[in-house]
């Protein structure tokens, strides 16, 4: 039958369904690998981890096969939330968060609590009932890692592991960085702080000549590799050719040309000097953007591209957000400078852009996403303080 004739009511019970499923397959699956993992038959593939073997075989990453293992190798010794997950009344999520700190003497209850609310509820209750020792302090000192892989659309996902105190630093400076921007959503913008934090994106009040970012530091050199199909970061993912042109605008980004003859390297382009960056930042307050007011990091952006022969002098450049330095690159958005430093903007077609383009146009909203599966919650707030009484917990 085909979905788009099934009754909505038919939708929901049938998705409510699979998840329960789930659960009860993946309480299988860590059943088995707990078995898997206690015979450690994993060492007879000449892997030097069950996370190695996860990751060959059932095509898991390594931070998602370490808490499939964690996970298993508790549930064994927890055998009312084992018993609760194997009968899909309780999710992955909420079982990975239980098995946290759930013992054999509060585990009945720490299952009754998980049933009447939702996975972001059992995550909070979680974090208030942990108490870090001073061994699990010196082991989130060990485990510190940054780790980085490309997703299936190219993007690239980092994650860092750190102690809590320097983590909560890490958040509550990018929090402060964070400025909210009308259409754009709150985690988006913390992603570009986080970036300008990291790289040291400034406003170019710096002294003084040089490739920088306009904090004093000096920025990295990005070597981008061009052929027929594409091109490419070298020793990373892939890259549109219209964003490597962009990178080339603002940054020192070195392009190199795979030939049969092998690796030519065609241009080192130079980034606006800290001078012109300054003299940008106090000629134009915000991005020069029709609609747009973003008056924090900016990036340079040459009218007449650096591969078609423009200059990076101040009669060349403009001061342009982040976001809209893409938009104009990636949609191929014509620029007019006049001399008195007025900018206009026209779509490929001639139209001009007399306002902020909406994100929208883009496809860039955020996508929808379903309720947690199973419990009885109703809508109602989590009382921390409460659930934490009932668990025999004080707050």
């Amino acid at each position: 039958m085909e979905i788009t004739g099934v009754a909505t009511e038919r939708l929901e019970a049938e998705l409510v369904a699979h998840a329960a499923w789930e659960a009860v397959g993946m309480a299988r699956m860590l059943a088995v690998l707990f078995e898997f993992d206690r015979r450690q038959a994993w060492a007879s593939w000449e892997c030097r981890s069950a996370q190695q073997w996860l990751s060959w075989k059932c095509g898991l990453g390594y931070v998602a096969a370490s808490e499939r293992l964690r996970v298993a190798r508790a549930l064994p010794g927890l055998p009312v939330i084992s018993a609760a997950f194997t009968g899909g009344l309780l999710s992955w999520s909420k079982v990975r968060e239980l098995t946290r700190v759930a013992t054999v003497d509060n585990e009945s209850r720490m299952v009754d609590v998980a049933l009447y609310g939702t996975a972001a509820h059992v995550g909070r209750l979680v974090g208030a009932m942990r108490r870090i020792s001073r061994v699990q302090a010196a082991k989130q000192l060990a485990e510190r890692e940054l780790r980085w892989h490309t997703d299936g659309d190219g993007s690239v996902t980092i994650t860092v592991r750190l102690p809590a105190d320097r983590a909560m630093e890490v958040i509550a400076t990018v929090q402060q960085a964070t400025v909210a921007v009308r259409g754009v959503r709150r985690a988006q913008s913390a992603a570009d702080a986080f970036v300008d934090l990291v790289c040291g994106h400034g406003d170019g009040d710096g002294d003084g000549d040089g490739d920088s970012g306009g904090g004093g530091r000096l920025r990295p050199e990005v070597v981008v590799h061009v052929d027929a199909d594409g091109a490419c970061f070298e020793d990373g993912p892939a890259v549109a050719v219209a964003i490597a042109e962009c990178l080339g605008c603002d940054g020192p980004v070195t392009v190199v040309a795979d030939t049969v003859a092998g690796p030519v390297e065609l241009d080192r382009r130079r980034a606006p000097t800290r001078r012109q960056r300054r003299w940008l930042a106090r000629r134009h307050p915000s991005c020069q953007f029709a609609g747009c007011h973003h008056a924090g990091a900016f990036d340079a952006h040459h009218v007449v591209e650096h591969g078609l022969g423009g200059k990076t002098q101040i009669p060349n450049l403009v001061r342009l957000c982040w976001f809209h330095h893409r938009v104009v690159h990636l949609h191929r958005l014509i620029l007019t400078l006049h001399p008195d430093r007025t900018l206009e903007i026209h779509f490929p077609d001639g139209k001009p852009v007399d306002r902020d383009i909406d994100v929208t146009m883009f496809n860039v909203e955020p996508p929808e996403h379903p309720d947690d599966i199973g419990g009885h919650w109703y809508g109602d707030r989590l009382d921390l303080d409460h659930a934490l009484t009932a668990l025999g917990i004080s707050g």
